[in-house]
């Protein structure tokens, strides 16, 4: 299949397993990420062991920075038919002024820089089923543990009856809204994908973290409450195989997906099946409640987050103030208007993507690697991962 792809965050944890697919796929490919990044060798070494081919014929690699519009130009040198923007600052620990800066100004300037070219034939975006928000709870009078589809609410307006619980989700709300009037304004046609929290070989963060912080440990119990709270998820290898089949369909042009498997399943079952493919025990605690607890556990993030930025203290990623708004709500995202365009899943069950993924996070040695767990000091922002 000829033709040109460029993407950004290209060795970030989605951006890698894009990049591969259409290699794959027999496109030609133009990856783009920091110069940091491009240069350090353990990415480079994890992106060898998912699978990626940095020496492959029809890849181009080029450095650039969405905070540098100057750098952006050299991506369009050869005529590009499609852009994946994978590319953002995924840092729960991050101000909103740094998330705004990259996401939303960095794609300001990407943006520009396709009108610039000509523009593409598509324009794959990363959004985040973060923009949804969650729903008010009960007590605010709302109903709860309702599954957000494409249109109810309809992030594409305004995350109605819900309440964006982060940061880096509102940044992520602002970016997808400026995307949808570019294409509206005679901008290029666009695809909007919302990935549920991912998971797979690559990434240590996220889903990834927890993996690592119940093998290490750092999770000693389990609320018994934790029941009563939904979680989603879906394997970075459907994530990136999406995107690719949406691309190469006309009729997923000027359309939104969920990109989530199958599983409903609740935060207390999804930590006790890690602690089991880890080996690790994990008592049920009837006397914690998980939304009570929240609190504390946002303190200690915030007292560790600054020892670490005065003193340099590593931090494990896990402990961030942003994470606990995740913890303590309920997720339900539907699939349904994704498994409505005939695309197959590879892994709708949760349970069989971490029983690969943790297979091979043990096979790198991250389950016992203590600097997997943790922050590292002058590592600088972090795309997409």
């Amino acid at each position: 299949m000829a033709g040109v792809d460029l993407v950004t965050g290209a060795t970030g944890f989605s951006g890698a397993y894009v990049v591969r697919d259409l290699l794959e796929a027999g496109r030609t490919v133009v990856a783009t990420d920091l110069a940091r990044v491009l240069d350090d060798p353990a990415h480079q070494a994890v992106l060898r062991a998912v699978g990626l081919d940095m020496d492959h014929p029809k890849l181009r690699v080029v450095a650039s920075d969405l905070l540098d519009p100057s750098s952006l130009t050299a991506l369009f040198e050869a005529p590009v038919d499609r852009v994946f923007h994978t590319a953002s600052l995924y840092d729960y620990s991050a101000t909103l002024e740094l998330l705004r800066r990259v996401n939303v100004e960095g794609t300001s300037h990407l943006l520009d820089a396709v009108d610039e070219s000509g523009g593409v034939d598509r324009f794959v975006h990363w959004s985040t089923c973060g923009v949804f928000g969650k729903p008010y709870t009960a007590a605010q009078g709302g109903k709860t543990n309702l599954p957000f589809a494409e249109d109810s609410p309809s992030p594409r307006n305004s995350p109605a009856d819900t309440e964006l619980v982060n940061e880096y989700s509102i940044t992520k709300w602002e970016q997808e809204q400026m995307v949808w009037r570019w294409s509206r304004d005679g901008g290029s046609p666009v695809t909007v994908v919302r990935p549920a929290p991912m998971y797979g070989p690559g990434s240590s963060y996220g889903h990834g973290g927890i993996i690592l912080a119940i093998a290490q440990g750092l999770v000693p119990v389990l609320p018994r409450d934790a029941n009563n709270y939904i979680t989603t998820s879906v394997h970075v290898e459907d994530m990136a195989r999406f995107a690719v089949f949406a691309a190469g369909r006309d009729d997923c042009a000027g359309e939104d997906y969920n990109v989530v498997d199958n599983s409903i399943i609740s935060y207390f079952e999804f930590l006790r099946y890690i602690g089991l493919l880890t080996g690790r025990k994990l008592p049920e605690v009837r006397g914690i409640n998980l939304r009570l607890a929240m609190p504390v556990f946002e303190a200690a993030a915030k007292l560790w987050t600054s020892a670490e930025r005065r003193f340099g203290v590593p931090r494990p990623r896990i402990l961030e103030v942003q994470s606990a708004s995740y913890m303590s709500s309920s997720y339900w995202l539907d699939n349904r208007k994704s498994l409505g365009t005939g695309f197959e899943y590879k892994y709708p069950d949760v349970k069989e993507g971490l029983k690969d993924t943790i297979a091979w996070f043990r096979r790198m040695g991250w389950l016992t690697d203590r600097g997997k767990l943790l922050t590292s000091q002058g590592a600088g922002p972090k795309l997409l991962d």
